[in-house]
C-alpha cells in the first residue's frame, strides 16, 4: 500500500480578546472629537484634575450617571471600581453640572453631517435632504410633565439625528429653532402650520410640507381674497384635491404655495371627529359643524413645484413625518430619556445632554450594524428592526462605559468604598435592621435537648 505524506500545518494562533476595561479606550475614544481635552478646558468642565486623569474619563463618568448609576453615591462607587475617580457625591454633582457647556458642544460635533456626494437618497427627486422636525415634552421629578421641550430634527434621508435644541416650556415650537440648507426639505406637523414657517424656510432656500388649519393659515388666492376652503371641502369631488396659492407673512411678503387635502377613510374620518368633539367637552368649547367637516380630511401646505412633485408624492413625504414620533418612542423607552432624576434646573439640563450624547454614540453604532446588515444575502428579503437595532446599541455603549470588575477588584477597593458603602448612626431614631440583629445575636442561646417524660413521648413546652 501506497503510503501517503501529509503535512499538516501547525494551530493558527488567535489572538486572544481584549479585556472589557479596554472597550472605552479601544471603541469610544478614538471616535471622540480630537480637541475634547482642549474644550473641556476652555469650557470650564475640567479645570482641575484632582483624581480624573483626562476629559475622557469625566465623559465616562457623565455617561455612567446617566446610563447605568442609580444615585450619585452609586457613581462614586463605580468610578473607584472601575478606576476612573475616587471623588464624594457632592464633587460628582459639581462636575456634571459645570459640564453643561462642554457636553452641548461635544453633541454639536457628534451630530454634525459629514458631506457625502455619494449618499444613497431615499427620494431621488429631492435636491437636500428629508428634515423631519417636531418637539417633545420631558418632565422632571414634582413637575407637570412639560417642563422641558425637545425640539429635534431628524434627517431621514441620512437616517440619523442632526439637530437638537433644549428649551423649558416656554419655548414654542417654531422653525427658528432649526438651521435649513438650500434645497433640504423640511416635513412638520400643525405645530408649525403657520406662515412664518413658510417665511423662514424660503428665506434659508428650502422646501416645507406642513400641515395646516384653515383658521390659523389662510390662504391666499392670486387676487389676493382668502379661500374659504371649508366650502370647497364640502363639495363633490376627487378625494385628493390640489390648489395653487399664496401666503403673506408678517413684513408682507408673499410666497408661493400649493394646498392639498386628502380625505381620509371612513373609519378614520369617524375617528378624527370623536377625537374632536372629545377635546371640546375636555375644555369645554362649542363644537363648530366646519371643525367636523375639517377633521375628515389632511390639509399640507407645501411649496414644492407641480412639475417634480405631484399630490399624491407630496402626501406620501408627509406620512414619512411619523418616523420622528417612532424616533421619540426609541429615545424615551430605550434610553429612558423621559426618566429625568435631578431636581435643580442645571443638573437637569446636563442629564438631558449627556443622554442625547449616548444616543449620538450609539446611534453610530446602529448605523454600522444596519450597513453591515444590508450586505447580507439570504432566502427571502429582511428589514433591519430599528428598535432592535436601537436596543443593541444602547446595550453595547453601557458595556463599553461600565468596563469588567468583579469580587476581586471589589475587595481590593473596599477600604475607598468604605464610607460609600456605609451611613453615620442616627440620633433621632434607630436604625431598624442593624438594630434588630444586634439584638438577635445578643439573645442567649435556646436549649436545644428536648425534653421526653418517662414513657419517651415528647414533652409539649
Amino acid at each position: 500500500m501506497t503510503n501517503h505524506s501529509y503535512h499538516t500545518l501547525p494551530p493558527r494562533r488567535t489572538q486572544a480578546p481584549l479585556p472589557l476595561t479596554d472597550l472605552w479606550a479601544t471603541e469610544v475614544v478614538p471616535h471622540l472629537p480630537l480637541d475634547l481635552d482642549a474644550q473641556a478646558r476652555i469650557l470650564g468642565a475640567f479645570q482641575r484634575r484632582r483624581a480624573l486623569a483626562c476629559a475622557s474619563d469625566l465623559l465616562r463618568a457623565l455617561l455612567a450617571a446617566v446610563l447605568l448609576a442609580t444615585s450619585l453615591q452609586h457613581l462614586g462607587c463605580w468610578a473607584v471600581a472601575a478606576e476612573v475617580a475616587n471623588i464624594s457625591a457632592s464633587a460628582w454633582q459639581k462636575r456634571l453640572v459645570r459640564s453643561r457647556a462642554w457636553l452641548a458642544w461635544l453633541l454639536g460635533e457628534l451630530l454634525v453631517t459629514p458631506p457625502s456626494p455619494a449618499q444613497a437618497r431615499l427620494f431621488p427627486q429631492a435636491q437636500g435632504n428629508v428634515l423631519l422636525v417636531d418637539a417633545t415634552c420631558l418632565g422632571q421629578p414634582g413637575g407637570t410633565g412639560d417642563d422641558w421641550r425637545l425640539h429635534t430634527a431628524y434627517n431621514f434621508t441620512l437616517g440619523r439625528l442632526v439637530q437638537v435644541t433644549i428649551t423649558d416650556r416656554a419655548g414654542g415650537e417654531h422653525m427658528g429653532n432649526y438651521r435649513i440648507q438650500p434645497g433640504d426639505i423640511v416635513v412638520a406637523d400643525n405645530g408649525y402650520g403657520y406662515r412664518r414657517s413658510v417665511a423662514t424656510v424660503r428665506k434659508q432656500h428650502g422646501d416645507l410640507v406642513i400641515r395646516v388649519r384653515p383658521s390659523t393659515f389662510p390662504f391666499e388666492q392670486t387676487d389676493g381674497t382668502v379661500m374659504d376652503v371649508v366650502a370647497q371641502l364640502r363639495k363633490r369631488g376627487p378625494t385628493i384635491r390640489d390648489w395653487g396659492g399664496w401666503c403673506t407673512d408678517g413684513d408682507g411678503e408673499r410666497y408661493r404655495v400649493r394646498l392639498l387635502a386628502a380625505k381620509l377613510p371612513p373609519a378614520a374620518a369617524a375617528a378624527a371627529r370623536r377625537r374632536a368633539r372629545t377635546c371640546a367637552q375636555k375644555h369645554g368649547r362649542t363644537l363648530h359643524a366646519t371643525t367636523l367637516v375639517i377633521a375628515g380630511w389632511v390639509l399640507v401646505i407645501t411649496t414644492l413645484p407641480r412639475t417634480r412633485w405631484d399630490a399624491a408624492a407630496v402626501l406620501r413625504l408627509y406620512r414619512v413625518r411619523w418616523q420622528i414620533e417612532r424616533l421619540f418612542k426609541r429615545m424615551k423607552s430605550i434610553l429612558r430619556l423621559g426618566a429625568l432624576r435631578s431636581h435643580t434646573a442645571t443638573s437637569i439640563e446636563a442629564s438631558i445632554l449627556a443622554l442625547l450624547v449616548a444616543w449620538a454614540l450609539q446611534e453610530a453604532e446602529a448605523a454600522w450594524v444596519r450597513h453591515q446588515l444590508a450586505g447580507v444575502t439570504g432566502t427571502a428579503p429582511r428589514v433591519p428592526s430599528s428598535w432592535i437595532l436601537t436596543v443593541l446599541g444602547v446595550d453595547v455603549l453601557r458595556q463599553q462605559v461600565r468596563g469588567s470588575w468583579g469580587m476581586a477588584r471589589l475587595q481590593a477597593c473596599l477600604p475607598q468604598l468604605e464610607r460609600r458603602l456605609t451611613s453615620r448612626v442616627r440620633r433621632d431614631r434607630e436604625q431598624q435592621e442593624t438594630a434588630v440583629r444586634a439584638w438577635l445575636e445578643r439573645r442567649p442561646v435556646p436549649n436545644l435537648i428536648i425534653p421526653e417524660d418517662d414513657t419517651g413521648a415528647v414533652v409539649d413546652w
